[in-house]
């Protein structure tokens, strides 16, 4: 509540008050607010060190002595300061001067930590629920900057979300590019791949067999964060699309036999694939199973990735470079870990027009089998995007208004 009420309880207009702050020889000091001397130079947002539309720093300056020397003026908003290189410009002092209009801190306030998967925001869950599967259908989401917020906040909590009602007539790096989300991550399968039934296919993923759940492209670093499956035809008698929350299966298991998550969590994993005869691709990344929080959440032990692709894993490599002892331990691991990832899986089938969206990070996909047939038509299209873009569009504000400047330079 902290950004809300400071940006709320101070009026946005630049009208000069007489300011309690002070130059001290550590720096700004505002009411119990200290910004250092350094701080407050890298902080300017005048036009000269701050690119009022880019939102960006634009002055490349490294003054590691200057100093704030006096204030000249103060707004409920802003200080305008001088320092002892001579600059004269203007340092928030409220996160409404600083970030923007009050719509902006709402957002940030709202939807920031959710988009950095903080553990607290998401919603792990461990069997299918009134709010997994959720649906939206495609055209009340376009075009609607609000629709679009809730899809997306539902999306980064729970790890999936459907959209019913998207055009088969078109690819689906043209629908993404309609609701303008995110771009498509590229991978070497293109802005996406298609995969079609063949009875033919030494490819697991286009032939009528059982898929079990995995993550997509765990030989990439990282993997990427998003994958989306969207169905053209489906005609198939089964061949339902299974999804689970590989989160929860990770702390049942940490749950019951916590050296067994650890030893998941520790050990790294080479997940590799090999050049084939059509493209000369060697991709090879190692991982633990389950990857811990990088520091950006208060508590450390708190997963933040999965890497979990069993057809992916290089054998030879663990057998050549780990002891007998620890494989030994690792694979009963494993193994009772995914017995719980094979638990309460959520079933649904992928009807032409709709589109499934996973967080590739924690929400593993696979596909029940089907019956083969000469007249069994499955065509569906795999794509990946970036979380990056996601969160830059659930942060996205849509509004006019400016910093107000004018009234104090």
């Amino acid at each position: 509540m902290f950004l809300r009420s400071l940006a709320k309880a101070l009026p946005s207009r630049g009208v000069a008050i007489r300011s309690m702050a002070s130059v001290t020889s550590s720096g700004i000091l505002d009411g119990d607010n200290l910004i250092l001397h350094l701080e407050s130079r890298y902080s300017c947002v005048c036009p000269t060190c701050y690119g009022i539309h880019s939102k960006q720093k634009i002055a490349a300056y490294h003054h590691d002595d200057v100093k704030a020397i006096s204030i000249h003026k103060t707004t409920p908003n802003y200080h305008s300061v001088e320092w002892s290189d001579g600059h004269v410009g203007v340092v928030a002092r409220t996160a409404r001067g600083y970030y923007g209009p009050p719509s902006v801190v709402d957002k940030i306030e709202k939807y920031y930590r959710l988009s950095l998967r903080y553990p607290e925001e998401i919603k792990i869950w461990d069997k299918p629920n009134e709010q997994v599967p959720r649906y939206w259908n495609y055209d009340d989401i376009k075009n609607d900057n609000e629709a679009i917020d809730k899809f997306l906040e539902h999306f980064m909590r729970y790890g999936i979300v459907f959209l019913r009602g998207c055009d088969t007539e078109k690819l689906p790096e043209d629908l993404m590019e309609e609701l303008q989300i995110t771009p498509m991550l590229a991978t070497f399968y293109g802005p996406s791949d298609p995969i079609f039934y063949k009875s033919t296919q030494d490819n697991i993923a286009y032939s009528a067999d059982k898929l079990i759940q995995h993550l997509d492209l765990t030989h990439y670093n990282p993997p990427p964060n998003v994958i989306g499956l969207m169905a053209y035809v489906n005609n198939a008698n089964g061949g339902d699309s299974t999804f689970k929350d590989l989160f929860s299966a990770a702390y049942q298991l940490r749950a019951e036999r916590p050296d067994q998550f650890d030893l998941l969590a520790t050990v790294n994993r080479r997940n590799r694939i090999n050049p084939t005869t059509k493209k000369n691709w060697h991709h090879v990344y190692e991982s633990p199973v389950f990857v811990l929080n990088h520091g950006n959440h208060d508590n450390h032990d708190n997963l933040y990735r999965i890497v979990d692709h069993m057809g992916l894993l290089d054998e030879y490599h663990f057998q050549q470079t780990s002891d007998l002892e620890t494989r030994k331990r690792w694979w009963d691991a494993y193994q009772r870990y995914r017995s719980l990832v094979n638990e309460n899986q959520l079933r649904v089938r992928l009807e032409p027009g709709v589109m499934a969206i996973a967080d590739n990070w924690r929400v593993s996909h696979g596909r029940d089998g089907f019956q083969e047939g000469k007249d069994t038509h499955r065509y569906l299209r795999t794509f990946y995007l970036n979380w990056n873009h996601m969160q830059g569009r659930l942060l996205e504000t849509h509004i006019d208004e400016t910093l107000e400047l004018d009234e104090i330079m």
